[in-house]
């Protein structure tokens, strides 16, 4: 067995950092790209015993089965009963792998220089507590290993690694052939999450679970995946153990099989799961449908069709759903992903087309309004291609700006494309009085806005918000700046402050 070229450069990237004095050193690598490989290639070669940390069962049954098989080798597991590293005798092995929650019970009994390297499966749950009390204790260099290094809780990774060793990102990996092109199919369903709290970074699950269990939605959801599914092997990602199991109810009497969808949670024992997955794998099963239960280290290369069953407002948490699909497998073309999106709901949800991370903000909202648009016409598209359309769009929308900044409209001045909010989602009545005064204080007169919904005017106040969030000039100074003959699309407020002021002393000083 051989390390794929872009594995090989992770793996010297690895040491390269270790040899800079990094301590503890990040590695990003989409799902699908065979990080289990290599780090059972870096514990095969470590000079000394390594640690393998995992938070499930079933990722540490899963890393055990699969380094014992690169490394040749008998892998010993720390976990509950089984004693594989905190042996009565004191041996150690070479290679153990624990989870997370029994080695921090155990820490007393492992001295601190024990390891060589600690490896971090899903590394972007290092930053918990229960993580940084293990990785605190050991003396030893550190490895960390994920597909989505942002974090729904927005605690940064940077708190526990001091480097990203090595990063491969998604497009790049599907370019290179080593995982599947991905097709979105955007459903727009009757759903209205208007009045969904926003809980922890993500939607209230009873909020959303008291909605889409509704008959309604459920065959909303059904009829779609069955209709698209053709032959694909599917995993559908529910909102929750009720959902999940309503979905699966549905969609067997839809189909008028009672096994072909087969509804797994957390509430069952891992021995049901484990059967439930192989009757998925041999076909019994036409479509697995899970809650919460298969984000992280679920292995069937075979899916070809990924549903969101569920809103998501985390990239992160996002990706790992879609990242089930993505692996390549003998006669499989591409990875179809199928998005459901409410009629109304007061938060960005994340889609298909936010997997690749590397657009501005704008393209990723102009190629959510063409998957929307394919959908509606009942076809799905390639991310690619979405990307690429909206990124022609902005390249025109960038064009009028310059020939909207020489007419002095400080929105256009700054960047922000009125139309794009005018063709997205309607909901609502007429704009408040609170709305519209707000956006007059930001510089925008009331009547560039009054075809818009009270929705499309939330949406662009979000806006303006996330932009005086991370510090930019405001329309109203950008308004004042391209009076001075000054592009202000980049500048922040601080900056614009400053050079008004500036101005403001010179017309002072000068008499005018």
């Amino acid at each position: 067995m051989q390390l794929r070229p872009y594995q090989q450069d992770a793996l010297e990237a690895v040491r390269a950092a270790y040899k800079r004095k990094h301590r503890n050193v990040l590695v990003v690598m989409p799902t699908g790209t065979g990080k289990t490989v290599l780090f059972a290639e870096i514990a095969r070669l470590a000079k000394g015993p390594v640690l393998v940390l995992a938070h499930r069962q079933e990722l540490v049954e899963q890393a055990r089965e699969k380094i014992s098989a690169w490394c040749d080798d008998v892998v010993a597991v720390e976990m509950a009963g089984q004693r594989g590293l905190t042996r009565p005798n004191g041996q150690r092995p070479k290679i153990a792998v624990a989870s997370v929650q029994t080695i921090r019970r155990r820490l007393d009994q492992i001295p601190r220089d024990a390891f060589r390297i600690v490896v971090v499966d899903e590394a972007h749950h290092a930053a918990a507590d229960s993580y940084k009390a293990i990785l605190d204790h050991f003396e030893c260099h550190i490895l960390g290993v994920t597909a989505t290094p942002d974090r729904s809780d927005r605690i940064p990774l940077g708190e526990v690694f001091s480097e990203v060793g090595y990063e491969y990102d998604m497009r790049q990996a599907i370019q290179d052939g080593w995982l599947s092109p991905i097709r979105s199919f955007f459903v727009q369903t009757k759903a209205d999450f208007s009045g969904v709290r926003k809980i922890a970074g993500e939607l209230s699950i009873a909020d959303v679970e008291e909605i889409l269990t509704k008959d309604l939605h459920l065959v909303e959801i059904a009829k779609p995946i069955l209709r698209e599914r053709g032959d694909r092997p599917a995993i559908v990602f529910a909102a929750s153990v009720a959902h999940s199991r309503a979905l699966a109810r549905v969609m067997n009497e839809l189909a008028g099989d009672s096994r072909f969808a087969a509804s797994l949670d957390g509430t069952h024992q891992l021995e049901t799961r484990t059967k439930a997955v192989q009757r998925f794998r041999r076909g019994q099963h036409k479509v697995l449908v899970n809650c919460a239960l298969f984000t992280e280290g679920f292995d069937v290369p075979e899916i070809s069709l990924v549903a969101v069953a569920r809103p998501i407002l985390s990239r992160a948490f996002y990706a790992q759903m879609v990242g089930r699909g993505t692996r390549i497998a003998p006669g499989k073309e591409d990875l179809l992903v199928l998005d459901f999106a409410p009629q109304n709901c007061r938060h960005s949800l994340v889609q298909a087309t936010d997997l690749f991370g590397k657009d501005t903000e704008e393209v990723a909202q102009r190629a959510k309004v063409i998957a929307a648009k394919a959908g509606a016409e009942g076809s799905s598209i390639a991310i690619e291609k979405a990307l690429e359309l909206a990124r022609q769009e902005q390249e025109a929308a960038e064009a009028d700006v310059v020939y909207q900044l020489k007419r002095r409209d400080p929105f256009a001045a700054v960047g922000i494309d009125l139309e794009r909010f005018r063709s997205g989602p309607r909901g609502g009545g007429l704009p408040t009085e609170q709305q519209l005064s707000f956006l007059k204080r930001s510089g925008l007169p009331p009547k560039l806005v009054e075809d818009f919904s009270e929705r499309q005017v939330d949406a662009l106040r979000d806006h303006l918000l996330d932009r005086k969030a991370v510090g930019l000039c405001t329309p109203r100074q950008a308004k004042q700046l391209v009076e001075l003959g000054v592009d202000p699309r980049e500048m922040y407020a601080d900056e614009a402050k400053e050079l008004l002021r500036e101005a403001r002393a010179r017309k002072a000083g000068s008499g005018t």
